[in-house]
């Protein structure tokens, strides 16, 4: 069969530098894993490093990459093991050093009209980054029968591990649903457009999850991780949770797990109000209460001139760690919890 431009033969574990784009001088090369079985089955894909410093589910899909051999798997598996190579290369949070763009709002929307990512001007032309999207998305995405995109914590995040739905109301959602209880998470969390009300757009269009449902692959976000760590405990447990996943979907032998998880859905963003000095009195995870002092801010006299107060009873799924903030920066983000029988 055909991948990336490569024929794989079955029965073959193929590795190579998928060439997503070009630069002035050299191109953007990317880490692939293809395991293609010697039984036909369902294409499996696991993506990672679209924010370039979520490094969790980079080592796990080198790991499994590693650990799986052809003859296990029925179908195919392909690990695309870091999409942002060049915000990986230079340690920048969620863009591409290139051309400034978050690769998360560059995935092609084909002809539907996606949502402003808040960009000065909408333009046809594909950057470096956005080729590099668009090249991993058409090559390894649009073809796979499943779909998990890995994410977490950037160096400045303090995240809770969740799976994240972003459902679209069409059929495609209940697959999602299906394999977001396959991947070993006690917190499910649906965020359909609309339910943030500090961030009416999101998710908006043109994220790998986004856009694999609206082409009706299920795809779900798989958050991990934090803070630039890379700790071996939640490697081992992402490499368990995605072979779980593997074996729900018939990729793998084996009786799969099926987890019935806390959901929450929407929810609420808090955003600095002040410039000075932050202080967090939470931690991710906690289970917060509307009115609850969340932090403050004090300024160069030590006087606090903000407090950060709860807006609603909810799961703190994760806080950005500044130190020093400025007005508009992102702080807090707290999801709803809902009664998962009546719900969903």
């Amino acid at each position: 069969m055909n991948i990336g431009g490569r024929e794989i033969e079955r029965g073959t574990k193929v590795k190579w530098n998928f060439v997503a784009a070009e630069m002035t001088v050299n191109k953007i090369e990317v880490p692939v894993t293809v395991i293609c079985g010697e039984e036909d089955g369902p294409i499996f894909t696991v993506t990672a490093g679209c924010h370039p410093n979520e490094l969790i589910g980079m080592a796990a899909t080198i790991a499994l990459a590693n650990e799986l051999d052809p003859k296990d798997v029925k179908g195919t598996i392909i690990f695309v093991h870091v999409m942002n190579v060049m915000g990986l290369q230079f340690k920048k949070l969620n863009i591409s050093p290139l051309d400034g763009v978050n690769m998360n709002g560059a995935f092609p929307v084909e002809d539907e009209i996606g949502e402003d990512q808040g960009k000065t001007a909408l333009h046809m032309g594909l950057s470096p980054t956005k080729m590099s999207a668009k090249r991993i998305f058409d090559n390894f995405v649009k073809i796979a029968d499943w779909h998990v995109d890995m994410h977490g914590g950037e160096l400045n995040e303090d995240l809770d591990s969740n799976i994240e739905l972003l459902p679209i109301g069409k059929p495609v959602d209940e697959k999602t649903r299906k394999l977001a209880r396959l991947l070993l998470s006690e917190k499910i969390w649906e965020v359909p457009q609309g339910t943030i009300p500090q961030m009416p757009n999101y998710p908006g269009r043109g994220s790998t999850v986004a856009e694999a449902n609206h082409r009706g692959v299920p795809s779900v976000l798989f958050e991990i991780g934090g803070e630039g760590r890379l700790k071996q405990e939640q490697v081992d447990l992402v490499c368990a949770a995605l072979k779980n996943a593997f074996m729900g979907t018939g990729v793998l032998e084996g009786e799969a797990v099926v987890m019935e998880p806390k959901v929450y859905v929407g929810g609420n963003v808090l955003f600095a109000q002040r410039g000075g000095l932050h202080f967090i009195n939470i931690k991710s995870g906690d289970l917060v209460k509307e009115g609850q002092e969340l932090g403050y801010t004090i300024d160069w006299n030590g006087e606090v001139i903000s407090r950060d107060i709860c807006p609603c009873d909810g799961l703190m799924t994760n806080m950005v760690v500044h130190g020093g903030v400025n007005p508009g920066d992102m702080l807090f983000v707290i999801a709803n919890e809902v009664d998962t029988k009546s719900s969903i």
